[in-house]
């Protein structure tokens, strides 16, 4: 796993500091990601959940050690895509993260879908186009601006997702967690889409 920044990244950095990538976006993990999200096959949602809680569970406990009174953030599905799928698909593969992103209960609030009182929440402010029509330069444009936060954030912020491509997603989320109060926002993904294979999706 490269620990260097891309020559995207360096002539136009995101607003997320790091993203922690572990695995691959391809071959049977590209396969089973479909089977769960187009197909709605239960075992590979179960077989992915495992691999989130193997693959970031220590990651998201040494990140929580290292910010105590950090944030934890999923990346909030809009209305429609919901509907479409009749669940929160990445909620439903975080929920073994619960023991390692919990150390606050507004943490595990934010995980749940619910909102505590004096507490940020996100709010998805369009339903985007399906982005693997898109280029890097079209997501990035599709995603501006979609989240709003309302409250305020800590300095330290974790945002999780699945799946990275370009990292329009995150930077979009990132850039409303910097408008809401935050100093600096990491990043973990399960898999990010190898660069060869980025033009193409």
């Amino acid at each position: 796993m490269s620990q260097q920044a891309c020559a995207r990244c360096l002539s136009s950095p995101p607003a997320f500091a790091r993203c922690f990538a572990p695995l691959r976006y391809e071959g049977l993990l590209a396969g089973l990601f479909q089977r769960y999200k187009d197909q709605h096959q239960r075992r590979a949602g179960r077989l992915l959940r495992q691999l989130m809680q193997r693959e970031l569970a220590h990651f998201c406990r040494e990140w929580r050690q290292a910010h105590p009174h950090g944030a934890v953030l999923l990346v909030p599905a809009d209305a429609y895509r919901r509907r479409q799928r009749g669940h929160d698909a990445l909620a439903e593969l975080c929920r073994g993260l619960g023991p390692a992103i919990a150390g606050h209960q507004r943490d595990m609030a934010r995980v749940r879908g619910r909102r505590m009182p004096h507490e940020a929440s996100v709010a998805v402010d369009r339903a985007a186009p399906d982005q693997r029509l898109r280029d890097r330069r079209g997501r990035l444009k599709a995603q501006r601006g979609r989240y709003d936060i309302d409250g305020l954030l800590p300095e330290h912020v974790l945002l999780i997702d699945d799946v990275m491509t370009s990292g329009a997603t995150l930077d979009s989320l990132a850039q409303a967690c910097l408008r809401a109060g935050a100093r600096e926002v990491d990043a973990c993904v399960l898999a990010r889409t190898p660069l060869a294979l980025r033009g193409a999706l």
